[in-house]
């Protein structure tokens, strides 16, 4: 069996009936303290280091010494390690990179280098300029659980009896290999853990038995005579993490209170002092998923993080640094998150981190001289904030035309991946909105660290069409981990379109007005979607009362130059109204622009059928005459003197201004006879009309019929059918002279049995 660096999971045990930590000793007292509340904010980072490094914002520390630390940068998509060694004097980066190789070392300035399979491992001295310092060799059937310094610790099975024994590793004065025996860890152990806090001392934690015998063990061994000074035993709870100063031990482990391991985590951590004493235990409580606590000693004082928060998908009030006095009392917070923290020669904590004030990077923390919260001193940076922020804006329009796109996108790259917040949108005007809720998933999902928003062209969660105008926007985001303060950014919009027949709303699709009988005028908008006492639509509103006094109210389009449409209405004594259109869906006070209207009995307007750009308006005289008012652009005299068009029309009783059916870039007109036959007459653009195409019979039972412009956004104008009894359709335009419309369609507005309206326009 080849010789190999042995790194095992930690199994999961747990006993039912063990419910408290064992003391050191038989008999000694356990001291249980309750978990307080969330660790207080400590001193601000003391100090900066001379010379600060720069590391990769996805570096982990793995090993420190008295002149660097050693850090580990995986590759994901290549499934490849970087390794670097950082001086602490001047912020230099050495490469160690070796193919097929990897770096290791723990509390020293000697870093191990093994090639997997291999029975040697190479010793580098990174205080060197040449770091090559020889190496040792093994036989097979021993394995390295660990570096303490200069050393490795080793198992070597018994072939005849299976027992282990364990020696610690180094290369000799003549340079062949040493192995000093730790005598004091019993044959049937199984190494978990190998660490070194504190000068002198290591850490060998080990578990014995199995199933319901299992027990774990803390032994401190005596890194040059091999010596176990002491051994503490544990518990059959699941073992986290151990360190060891010169007066105190410290352990997390795990408890499972309803017995199941899939289940609620309680983190404990326990202190003891050296060599006897009580067992002081702090519940920390509940722990998600497979949050990996870590603990370490600073004089008098204990700390205690849950490593990776920083890209956690939830919350933990355990993912800063925080330090407790050994004695008793609150805890402190050192430091926002944490990535890694090892300890070096000293037995300092070396902690890639963060902290909101500082930013990313590697921080040392140290025991106080003078007996308070340990101190902080950043020594490398990776220039990035700890904070959520934006690294870039990578798209975000100030002009979008909803002609040419259904929508816009946003999108940031942030420098955190896993994120949860909301992106509104707020038309000036109106005040309507529209919130999109953004939540990324993990680094690995989402490794560019981008917030994207698809933004649909539309308000009021998705049901209204965005109206033209200016617009305001508002990003917030939190990053889930619960580290740091909510991102926000702002920013502006404005939204355009061509004008569109038939909309009052400015907001690019057609409204119908209609009358109901107690002389009320309600607004719908096509584009619907829901259902308002029998009327689905997005924006049903009553306009105002009183309109009983018009025997003829029509929408005639833009006449005054403004980008939305206006109606006329013709009062009893035959005087002709102008409602100029405000653009949010209402109307000015009305305007008198004629009088003598009564001789007319239809009117029709919209269409533009001389091609000036004006909206043109015809009527029929009791004679069957049909006449032609060109418009003029002028609010004031929106019409010309009349044109006489043609006679004949008294067989008609419904004329509807269409728009542009026939593919030409004039108005035209449909009219209905007597015997319900609906008859084109395409535009010739002089204001005539050339030869009638018959549409088809059986539209007589339709009450009105209303020319609502492209009402499904094909560029072909569409025709709108109402009867009261029946409901109301949609005949879509087909843009072929010869066959206009397509066989209609059903839509949600003015149901059959709902409230009937007249008229319908």
């Amino acid at each position: 069996m080849q010789n190999r660096l042995i790194v095992r999971h930690r199994r999961r045990h747990l006993a039912a009936a063990v419910t408290a930590v064992l003391a050191l000793t038989a008999g000694t007292a356990l001291v249980a303290t309750p978990a307080t509340a969330a660790p207080a904010p400590g001193p601000a980072v003391g100090q900066k280091a001379e010379a600060i490094g720069t590391l990769p914002q996805d570096a982990r520390v793995t090993g420190a010494g008295a002149t660097g630390f050693l850090s580990t940068v995986q590759h994901y998509d290549t499934y490849t390690t970087d390794f670097l060694w950082t001086k602490y004097a001047d912020g230099s980066t050495t490469v160690l990179n070796k193919p097929n190789t990897s770096f290791f070392g723990t509390g020293s300035d000697i870093v191990w280098g093994h090639q997997a399979g291999s029975l040697s491992y190479s010793m580098y001295d990174m205080t060197q300029a040449n770091t090559s310092a020889g190496g040792v060799s093994m036989n097979n059937g021993t394995y390295a659980h660990g570096a303490i310094g200069s050393g490795l610790v080793t198992t070597t099975e018994d072939r005849n009896t299976g027992a282990v024994s364990v020696a610690i590793l180094r290369k000799g004065p003549s340079g062949a290999p040493v192995s000093t025996p730790v005598p004091g860890i019993p044959g049937d152990a199984n190494l978990i853990k190998v660490v070194l806090t504190t000068p002198g001392t290591a850490v060998i934690a080990y578990e014995t038995g199995r199933a319901e015998t299992l027990r774990y063990h803390l032994a401190a061994v005596d890194t040059v005579t091999g010596e176990v000074l002491e051994t503490r035993p544990a518990s059959s709870l699941e073992f986290g993490d151990v360190a060891l100063s010169a007066t105190h031990w410290s352990w997390i482990e795990y408890d499972y209170p309803d017995g199941d391991l899939g289940g609620k985590r309680v983190a404990l951590l326990h202190t003891a002092p050296r060599g006897g004493g009580a067992t002081t235990t702090i519940d920390l409580g509940l722990v998600t998923g497979g949050a990996s606590m870590r603990t370490g000693l600073l004089g008098d004082w204990v700390t205690y993080t849950s490593v990776g928060g920083f890209q956690s998908t939830g919350p933990s009030p355990y993912y800063p640094l925080a330090a407790r006095p050994l004695g008793g009392g609150a805890p402190v917070k050192l430091l926002d998150h944490v990535v890694s923290a090892v300890s070096d020669t000293d037995g300092s904590l070396v902690v890639r981190g963060g902290s909101l004030t500082e930013g990313e990077g590697v921080y040392k923390v140290t025991a106080n001289e003078t007996g308070g919260a340990p101190t902080v001193t950043k020594v490398a940076t990776s220039n990035t904030p700890t904070a959520l922020g934006i690294v870039s804006q990578d798209a975000a329009p100030t002009v979008v035309d909803l002609d040419k796109n259904q929508g816009a996108r946003f999108s940031w790259t942030l420098t955190q991946p896993n994120v949860d917040g909301s992106f509104t949108l707020r038309h000036t005007r109106t005040g309507k909105t529209e919130q999109i809720f953004i939540s990324t998933t993990d680094g690995t999902a989402n490794p560019d660290n981008k917030a994207t928003v698809d933004w649909s062209g539309k308000l009021a969660y998705s049901s209204v069409a965005a109206f033209n105008g200016d617009y305001t926007w508002d990003l917030r985001l939190k990053p889930r981990s619960g580290i740091g303060p909510e991102l926000r950014k702002t920013g502006a919009l404005k939204v355009v379109r061509k004008a569109a027949a038939h909309d009052f709303s400015d907001n690019g699709t057609p409204d119908i007005l209609a009358r109901d009988s107690a002389g009320r005028v309600w607004r719908d908008d096509l584009n619907n979607s829901v259902s308002v006492d029998g009327v689905p639509t997005t924006d049903h509103k009553v306009l105002g009362s009183g309109w009983n006094i018009y025997d003829q109210i029509e929408a005639v389009g833009n006449v005054a130059g403004a980008p939305v449409s206006d109606l006329v209405a013709r009062d009893k004594d035959g005087v002709l109204w102008l409602y100029l259109g405000k653009g949010d869906g209402t109307f000015a006070p009305r305007t008198k622009i004629g009088t003598g209207w009564k001789a007319y009995n239809k009117i029709t307007g919209g269409s533009d059928v001389n091609n000036d750009g004006k909206a043109d308006l015809f009527a029929t005289d009791t004679s069957g005459v049909l006449w032609l008012y060109k418009g003029t652009g002028n609010w004031q005299a929106p019409y010309g003197a009349r044109t006489r068009v043609g006679g004949g029309w008294g067989v008609m009783n419904q004329i509807t201004a269409t728009g542009n059916l026939g593919g030409t870039v004039h108005g035209d007109l449909v009219a209905r006879d007597t015997t319900g036959v609906l008859w084109l007459y395409p535009s010739t653009g002089s204001g005539t009309f050339g030869t009638r195409v018959r549409v088809g019979g059986g539209w007589g039972g339709y009450t009105q019929l209303v020319g609502t412009g492209d009402f499904d956004r094909d560029g072909r104008a569409d025709l709108f059918a109402y009867s009261p009894g029946g409901g109301s359709f949609l005949h879509r335009g087909t843009g072929n002279l010869s066959a206009p419309f397509a066989p209609r369609t059903s839509i949600g507005v003015y149901l059959p049995g709902s409230t009937a309206h007249s008229p319908v326009i």
